[in-house]
């Protein structure tokens, strides 16, 4: 169409993580008649995701070699920039962030999802080096854009993430009777990819406290593995926990936030999780460690419960404050859904992001 801009978006991977879904679900939002949007990704055996883009009628290339970053990435990275005559580049997190600015002949935006703290010192030195490269910044909290002070290059816009907030209302019956369980049986759930900082090893401790004071209670992790043998050494870790169980990656995480009664967030580090959002959307209670910009949008007794990080006792003792006060509880997801409702919403995130393009594009 044209007067089109051409924009890519870029990610490392197209699994299923928070950055990655709020690429293939804000892609319904996109305003096509605007901007001609592709998306490259680097790791093949990342691409979950990919279908969704498809049914969508999004091109989703992956630039990688068969063991993912390469040089080769580059070479494809440059090549597909010219021949789709890309005005825009997309970079999320710091990998591509990096290999965006080094090759890319047109503006770059960068979104920064998690504080800049948490990555390992290389990734960081690397993507400060090369962050004056940047021609926008958009981190999802203020958290985020506050871990930055002092990059040398434009201050970045707080742009917050956001997540659908339609609900299927017979998600929860369906994970249920997937999980053997009865509709007034207590389910915890917990999302998120096992790694660095994500809380598992504080998940298992929690588990344990609530299975002393709470036998009947069912704990569910999902999440992928960053690392082979990562699923099997946290399944070891609650081996002597029957009622904690690790499903690893499953594309239907969302209809287990739906079914449950708490979802936790045992993370030591975070930027602004979607599945706090996604959680907050389908009105379940949360119970949440307070770092990161968490507190941002997790007020306190207000629309839900923070805990400090690393505590399994303040994280148990949360979790049964709400099982045991189911009032509590639907105060809490009511006041919580109505904040997402109003301010987190997917189209009002793809709409601020595409203001930064419009500034950008010469078209």
């Amino acid at each position: 169409m044209p007067g089109r801009a051409t924009v890519l978006v870029l990610i490392k991977g197209l699994g299923i993580g928070g950055a990655e879904k709020l690429i293939s679900e804000g892609s319904a939002y996109w305003d096509r008649d605007r901007f001609d949007y592709h998306v490259a990704y680097v790791l093949p055996w990342k691409d979950q995701l990919v279908p969704g883009l498809t049914d969508r009628g999004v091109v989703a290339t992956c630039i990688g070699g068969p063991r993912g970053t390469s040089a080769g990435a580059a070479r494809r990275l440059r090549h597909l920039i010219r021949s789709l005559g890309v005005e825009l580049v997309h970079a999320h997190l710091p990998a591509t962030g990096v290999l965006a600015r080094l090759i890319s002949p047109v503006p770059v935006v960068y979104t920064e999802h998690n504080v800049a703290s948490s990555y390992r010192l290389p990734v960081r030195l690397l993507n400060r080096a090369t962050y004056g490269r940047n021609s926008a910044v958009v981190a999802v909290t203020e958290a985020v854009a506050a871990s930055l002070e002092g990059y040398p290059g434009p201050a970045p816009t707080v742009i917050r993430n956001g997540v659908s907030t339609v609900t299927d209302p017979r998600a929860g019956d369906r994970v249920r009777t997937e999980l053997d369980l009865a509709p007034d049986d207590p389910l915890i759930v917990h999302v998120g990819n096992i790694r660095p900082h994500k809380g598992h090893e504080v998940l298992v401790e929690t588990a344990r406290r609530l299975g002393q004071r709470r036998p009947d209670v069912t704990v569910v992790s999902i999440g992928a593995e960053k690392h082979p043998g990562d699923l099997e050494r946290v399944r070891a870790l609650a081996a002597d926990l029957p009622r904690l169980r690790f499903l690893g990656r499953r594309p239907d995480a969302r209809d287990f936030i739906a079914a449950a009664d708490v979802v936790v967030n045992p993370s030591s580090v975070e930027g602004l999780p979607v599945a706090v959002l996604e959680a907050m959307a389908s009105g379940t209670p949360v119970v949440a460690t307070a770092v990161g910009g968490v507190p941002s949008v997790v007020h306190d007794g207000a629309t839900g419960l923070l805990v400090p990080p690393n505590d399994p006792g303040a994280m148990a003792d949360a979790t049964l404050l709400l099982l045991d006060d189911p009032k509590l509880g639907r105060r809490l997801s009511s006041a919580a859904r109505d904040v997402v409702v109003r301010d987190y919403g997917l189209e009002r995130m793809v709409r601020a992001v595409e203001e930064i393009y419009e500034e950008l594009c010469p078209t």
